[in-house]
Parts: C-alpha cells; structure tokens; sequence
C-alpha cells in the first residue's frame, strides 16, 4: 500500500489543478460577454465608395460601328499598246510615279526606217506639185509654138498637093490610087496639127485644177502615214497614265511583246486617292442631305476626313447592306499610314424609341436569369460616431437588363424610377444592406462616343 501513495497523492494533485483552470477561464469568459455583446448592438463603419447619378431617358441612341476597307481610286495593269523588244524600263515596284513619266520603251527602228522612207516620197511628191503651180517655162511654151508652125506648113503643102493631084486626076494623067494617097497624108497632117495646137493651148493656158487637187491628195496620204507610223513609234513608249505607286513589275528587258497576245509589263494603284467602301444597314445609309463632312470614320483610330460620298442603289443579297462609297481627303490619312486594302472604321448614331439609362459598365455585375445588378444608394440609414461629415446610406441591388452596350457603357432598364444614385465602381466588395458613404462623385453616366 505504501509503495502506490505517491502515485495516488500525484493524481489528487493533478484533478484539483484542472478544476482551478477551468474555473478561472470561465470566470474570464463571463466577464467578456457583456462586452461583445455591446460592440455587436454597435453600427458597422461606412465602405466608402464613388457614385454617379444616372437619368433615365426614353431615347437611345446608339453609337454603332461598321467596317469597311480602303479601295484605291484608280489601279490599273499597264502594257505597251505597239509590238518589239523592250529596251528599257525606267520604274520598278515601290517606286511612286507621276503622271505621264515614262516607264519603259519598245525598239521601234523599223518603224523608223520606214518613216523615213515616206518622208523621202513625200520630198518627191512635194517638188512635183511646186512644178505644176509653178506652170511650163517659156522656153516649152516656144518650142510647142515652133512645132505647130512647122506641122502648119506641112499641112498647107499637103493641100496643094492634094489640090493639084485632084486636077491631074480628072484628066486621067494620075490614077485614082495616087490621089488616095494624098488625101490620106492631108488627113494625118491635119491630125498632128491638133494636136500641136493642143499642146500648146495646155501650155498656154498652164496646169489643170483637177491636176493640182490630185497632186495634193497623194501628198495628204503620205502626211497620214506618216502619222501613223509617229503614232506608232509613241506607242512603243509606255508613260504612266495617274500618279501612283508601282505594285508590280511584271516584264523584264528583252522581253518581246506582241499586239496579238499583251502583256502588262506593270501595274499602277493609285494611292494618293482613295476610297473608304463600307456596307451600312438600309436604315442607316446616308441621306440625300447629308454634309460629307459630318462622317465619322477611323483609321486605327484616327479620325480621318471625308470630301463626298455616294450610296449604291442595290442592296447586297448576302449581307443585307447598302454599300457606301466615301472619298476620302488627300493625304489626310497620311498619319495613319493609309493603304489601299486598310480595314477602316465608320460611326453612325442609330436612334430609337427605348426607355432606360447609360450607366457605365464599372457599375455592373453578374446577376440570375440572364440579367445583371448595380448597387443604389438608400439614404437615411442611422450614422456612426466615425461618419461626422459625410450622410448615411446602405447599398441597394437594383436588377436590370442590359440592352445594348460599347466599349465603356451600357445602356439597361430595370427597377428605378427618375434620377437615381448608384455605386460608381468597386460593387464586387458590396452586398445588399451594407452601409456606405460617398467619397467622389463622377459625372452622370454617359456613352463613349
């Protein structure tokens, strides 16, 4: 027995120093409970939080944007309109050209050669009409005055020869042969005294009309062909016909080009004029009245400016839209860097008939059922002694519904009436009932235009 007494006294000792600890710490708890007791009656502090007024409206107007692309004025494939061998090319791709600079040129030494050639018959035609308005030199004129005298006095011989053979016939001297004869060689004297006299009244009287105008006529023929043959050569020269910026080169030197099988040896776009096409809803195609320069329209994010536009009268069958053609103010996109193929941006303002307010998306959260939430404020709540300066107000879920939206704002209705005051931003750190107070307040809600 004596050998488990100090065991037994140990364990006594152990039970009696946890019924004092116990003790203790609930005499400890029961003088804390007033305590809590009193600072769970006491009001929470006030979240400070930013709010905005919004104003419902019973117009919406929406800013709605479309895309379209950047469409060069004017671009075309260029080939030589005359047929060789290329000799040389003075552009190449990249390289912005005016309007008429020459870009390349054919070998047109035929073409050449074959000019002067009618040149020379020109010369030649030219002499001989200089000739008949000149008229025949006198000294033709005397020669064919000598030559009738003398064809005149064969012809008087002639005559009396046939004058005494017709006697000599009658009395049977001469036969009927002989004085045949002689008739006939009057005849042909006669003949080549006409004619004498002919040539020397078409010399008198000098070079016909009818001669000159013909003269003249062979002469305008070779004037047209050689005409033709200069038009020819230019065409062996191929000039830009807009400024712009080569796109492509597409033929070398020595490439020999055909009439009967072009080929473009580049092509040109014309960059310092371009045009903005854009498809738009029939509702929101540009009226007849509207000024250019109310358009609103954006190259990476750069408002660029507008000197016409022009709708097309047809409707596209696959995406429903008028098609919009806006001409765009030279070098006013020159900042942006504009090329043709951009992809640029159109504003227009759709108005209907809507009841709600723009509230800005900062303000909304996630809701059930497809909706969404903001807190709004319920002044009157009892302050606290740490809100001496600003007004009491607990935090209010509001249901809305969202109807269209942007990049900044949200246009909703749902269950307020009149002017009312929301929660700005921060409404992830609020829930229904909770006290707030407003530190900043913003602006009233309104779109990003």
């Amino acid at each position: 027995m004596k050998k488990f007494l100090p065991t037994v006294i140990g364990l006594v000792c152990l039970v009696l120093l946890g019924l004092g600890v116990n003790r203790l710490l609930a005499a400890r708890a029961a003088g804390k409970a007033p305590q809590e007791e009193a600072a769970s009656t006491a009001p929470s502090p006030a979240l400070p939080v930013e709010t905005l007024e919004i104003t419902p409206t019973d117009r919406l107007e929406d800013v709605r944007t479309f895309t379209g692309q950047l469409v060069a004025r004017q671009s075309a494939d260029l080939a030589f309109e005359g047929s060789g061998r290329i000799i040389e090319l003075l552009a190449d791709q990249g390289e912005f050209v005016e309007k008429g600079q020459v870009l390349g040129r054919l070998d047109h030494a035929q073409l050449t050669a074959q000019r002067n050639e009618i040149a020379a018959r020109r010369v030649r035609l030219e002499a001989q009409l200089d000739e008949l308005l000149q008229g025949p030199r006198q000294e033709s004129i005397d020669a064919a005055r000598a030559n009738v005298a003398a064809v005149q006095e064969e012809a008087d011989l002639a005559l009396i020869q046939r004058d005494r053979r017709t006697e000599l016939a009658k009395k049977g001297t001469i036969s009927s042969e002989q004085l045949d004869t002689t008739r006939a060689a009057v005849k042909l004297v006669e003949a080549r005294l006409a004619a004498a006299q002919a040539q020397l009244a078409e010399l008198e009287n000098g070079t016909r009309k009818e001669t000159v105008a013909a003269q003249r006529g062979a002469l305008l023929e070779l004037d047209a062909s050689i005409e033709a043959v200069d038009v020819a050569i230019s065409m062996t020269t191929l000039k830009a016909p807009f400024s712009g910026t080569i796109a492509a080169r597409l033929l070398d030197v020595g490439t020999v080009v055909s009439l009967q099988m072009p080929s473009p040896a580049f092509r040109l776009i014309e960059t310092g004029a371009l045009e903005a096409h854009v498809g738009v809803p029939v509702e929101l195609a540009p009226t007849a009245g509207e000024e250019p320069g109310s358009v609103r329209l954006l190259l990476r994010g750069q408002p660029v400016e507008v000197t016409g536009m022009r709708t097309l009268p047809n409707v596209d069958r696959g995406t429903r839209t008028v098609s919009v053609i806006y001409d765009l103010e030279p070098g006013s996109a020159k900042s942006a860097a504009a090329r043709p193929g951009d992809v640029i941006a159109l504003e227009r303002t759709a108005s209907r008939k809507e009841s709600g307010a723009w509230v800005p998306l900062s303000a909304l959260s996630e809701s059930e059922r497809g909706l969404w939430s903001a807190f709004a404020l319920v002044e009157g709540s009892p302050g606290s002694a740490d809100d001496e300066h600003d007004a009491a107000a607990t935090a209010q879920r509001i249901e809305l519904e969202v109807l269209t939206a942007n990049e900044t704002h949200a246009f909703v209705r749902g269950t307020f009436d009149g002017p009312t005051t929301i929660v700005a931003t921060g409404v992830n750190r609020l829930v229904p009932g909770q006290r707030i107070r407003r530190t900043t307040a913003t602006e009233q809600a309104a779109p990003k235009r």
